[in-house]
């Protein structure tokens, strides 16, 4: 399952968050927390209910919980917007907003990322059209980036094309004009933004330093 709220994509095959397609770092217990509060908004979630989910054999503290929160609302909120996460004082914690579900594609498994400094973008078996957010496409929400600008097809290997793209697409350096193989580690341009092409059993195997830091 695939939830969008505000800028804010929470990718459940994927186990990441993203902010209009920039990947947002949450601890392994901030994210089974953000997702049991969208999982069951608008109602209440008792504290207790929530330490027994995430803490079903350990006693922790209240601050432990807390600290979850803050760390949610520090990654996500807008200074200008209500907090996502409502406080129940005395009671526990709900989600606060709006949601829009979307179940993953067929064979959903991550076969590949495309790695930047801020960005971490989940390709998927089969098609995988990317653009700035025109319907069933990987959302890259990023200046020079078309709304369908390309598409990469996993299959025995990787593919990549250029979907009549305004600012182009890039690989080696090499303007992609017709459909172009995809090795790993190869550099992927969109528009002006630079990425790296990775298989996921490869960034798995080499724990790679272009991953963002997991808890």
């Amino acid at each position: 399952m695939i939830y969008r709220f505000g800028p804010i994509t929470l990718d459940l095959p994927a186990r990441q968050v993203t902010r209009a397609g920039a990947y947002v770092h949450l601890t392994r217990k901030a994210f089974e927390l953000l997702h049991l509060l969208v999982q069951h908004r608008p109602a209440v979630v008792s504290k207790e209910d929530i330490h027994r989910h995430l803490w079903p054999t350990t006693f922790v503290s209240e601050s432990s919980l807390q600290a979850l929160v803050s760390e949610i609302r520090q990654a996500l909120d807008e200074e200008s917007q209500p907090s996502w996460i409502r406080t129940a004082h005395g009671v526990g914690y709900a989600f606060n907003g709006d949601v829009d579900e979307a179940r993953a594609r067929a064979g959903g498994n991550t076969r590949a990322w495309l790695l930047a400094d801020s960005w971490r973008v989940a390709l998927n078996e089969g098609e995988n059209v990317i653009g700035r957010g025109s319907d069933d496409v990987v959302v890259i929400d990023a200046p020079g980036i078309s709304r369908r600008h390309a598409r990469i097809v996993l299959s025995e290997g990787a593919v990549i094309e250029d979907l009549s793209s305004k600012n182009g697409t890039w690989v080696r350096d090499q303007r992609v004009t017709t459909p172009t193989a995809l090795n790993d580690g190869d550099p992927v341009r969109l528009g002006s933004l630079l990425l790296t092409f990775r298989f996921a059993h490869a960034v798995d195997s080499t724990d790679t330093q272009a991953s963002p830091p997991r808890n």
